[in-house]
């Protein structure tokens, strides 16, 4: 029970880490993200998330190269196999190189062949979106090569560097928003440059703190072949997924350009960022329970292994729900503010698109449990297949006069399959017990859900959209998940852990006087 509080206790200090980290990225973000807008204008912003959004096609690669590394990296240190682990973190690297120098090719060859006779761009702005492709290549590939330092730093659960960090790299694109206002080059490829530059720091900056931080595993002139063919089955089956995943989102931006045309291409990308800064809380928890995960896994510490995954599920949940509820029942007086003016549908497409990441949010600690086990295979089968037939879906609704809200829908109710068959999966990977997961976690966390929204949404219709129901439907949803959160979704266990949290303690000292 102790190691289980300590382990708990790591893992609540990283997500406090983290948390301190996604506060000060999602103000800046958000701030950067209205400048820019005004700055670029709104045909050039959509230009830039068009362009940009097909640089991240290929991304499917990387992250499926990524999700090996990270699982052999933090699967040796559970193992505590120093010697294997160099050479695992060796060969990850010279992967990535490999991965990097090919995809560079590749993109060179076809994107800009795509992007000059294919994109509806408007043709005074194809030089400048050629100059964008270009400076999005490299850093996407210089990306591609800063992924085994970063996997080796959240491995080893060091949080807090990785969040100043990451702290450091907001600061530099704020600082890339202050350029661009100066600048009398053309705006959008001054973008570019300046975001290319920020990416070599911030990939330095991570090479040094490996190098000195992890000596005994640093990188050798290691080369073996079996690691090579390890890396790829991992990632050819992780590619399913990842595939999928990122084929079903460039191919929304890629419908709503051809449908729609390229105003709704920057709605979607004002949509898709507040995502983002919704989802930095789920992905900061992630994280930090990941590592735990994985290492209970092949420690065969399998009691805690399932409190884990059943605690992140709950807690995962709870998280996104914290900063969903506000944002989702105030996006048109969030937006306003921001924004000013901004697209038309914009609330719409983010609606659709946090009903498809809510059930993300529960079903991320399962993903995990796959990698952890190394036993991929079916779960990206059976996932992959199904995420793929959201795209033809979703095809068919623009050919039939469907609208954008329609054909996000359409996307989110294919995750929702995703995650019935994935919890039914999980019962023959980990043995799972079906039922005691849907009492623990399912009926909780929605018990929550239907708890949580009426109040607040409420408010919002009784008051209108203005500071006061903002601010008073924020609170109340906040009081609420607490509440229900403690008292119904944790379980007695997960109470008395939170309960000797140091922060914790101050709280209810500071209450008890």
């Amino acid at each position: 029970m102790v190691v289980e509080q300590t382990r708990a206790q790591r893992v609540t200090k990283n997500t406090f880490y983290l948390f301190i980290r996604m506060c000060l990225v999602l103000l800046v973000s958000f701030y950067t993200s209205r400048v820019i807008l005004d700055v670029l204008g709104i045909e050039d912003f959509g230009v830039y998330n068009l362009v940009g959004t097909f640089v991240v096609f290929f991304g499917f690669l990387k992250t499926a190269l990524t999700n090996a590394t990270s699982r052999y990296l933090t699967y040796e240190i559970g193992c505590g196999d120093e010697k294997t682990l160099t050479k695992v973190y060796s060969m990850a690297i010279n992967s990535h190189i490999i991965l990097a120098a090919v995809l560079w090719i590749v993109m060179e060859l076809f994107g800009v062949w795509f992007i000059n006779t294919r994109l509806n761009i408007d043709p005074s702005r194809i030089y400048a979106a050629n100059y964008v492709f270009q400076f999005s290549l490299l850093t996407f590939c210089i990306g591609i090569i800063q992924n085994p330092f970063h996997s080796l730093i959240l491995a080893n659960e060091k949080m807090n560097f990785y969040a100043i960090l990451s702290i450091i790299e907001v600061l530099l694109k704020l600082g890339v928003v202050y350029l661009l206002l100066l600048s009398s080059f053309d705006k959008l490829i001054s973008y570019g440059i300046l975001l290319f530059i920020v990416s070599v720091i911030i990939f330095i900056s991570y090479f040094i703190y490996c190098r000195v931080t992890f000596s005994k595993i640093a990188y050798i002139k290691y080369w073996d072949k079996s690691w090579i063919k390890k890396f790829m089955s991992y990632s050819g089956w992780s590619l399913l997924v990842n595939g999928a995943d990122v084929c079903s989102l460039q191919s929304i931006n890629i419908f709503f350009n051809l449908f729609i045309g390229i105003t709704a291409n920057a709605a979607l990308g004002i949509a898709n960022q507040v995502n983002s800064g919704m989802n930095l809380f789920l992905g900061n928890f992630t994280q930090a329970f990941r590592p735990q995960i994985i290492k209970s896994y092949a420690a065969k510490d399998f009691v805690y292994f399932y409190k884990m995954i059943f605690s992140a599920s709950k807690m995962s949940f709870l998280l996104y729900l914290l900063v969903a509820v506000p944002i989702v029942i105030n996006i048109d007086f969030i937006l306003g503010i921001w924004l000013g003016e901004y697209p038309e549908n914009t609330a719409g497409y983010l609606k659709a698109i946090v009903m498809f990441y809510l059930f993300d949010s529960f079903q991320n600690p399962f993903v995990t449990a796959v990698h952890a086990t190394g036993n991929i295979k079916y779960h990206q089968i059976i996932i992959g297949t199904i995420k793929l037939l959201a795209i033809p879906a979703m095809y068919l609704s623009f050919k039939f006069g469907g609208d954008g809200v329609t054909a996000l829908l359409i996307w989110a109710s294919f995750n929702i399959v995703c995650s019935v068959a994935r919890t039914i999966y999980m019962k023959y990977l980990i043995s799972l017990d079906l039922s005691e997961y849907f009492k623990q976690v399912i009926v909780r966390i929605f018990f929550l859900l239907a708890v949580v929204l009426p109040l607040p949404y409420i408010i919002v219709q009784g008051l209108g959209y203005g500071w006061i129901s903002f601010i008073c439907s924020t609170l109340l949803s906040a009081f609420l998940i607490a509440i229900v959160g403690y008292l119904i979704v944790m379980n007695s266990q997960e109470r008395e852990i939170l309960k000797k949290m140091p922060i914790v303690k101050k709280v209810i000292s500071v209450l008890s006087k």
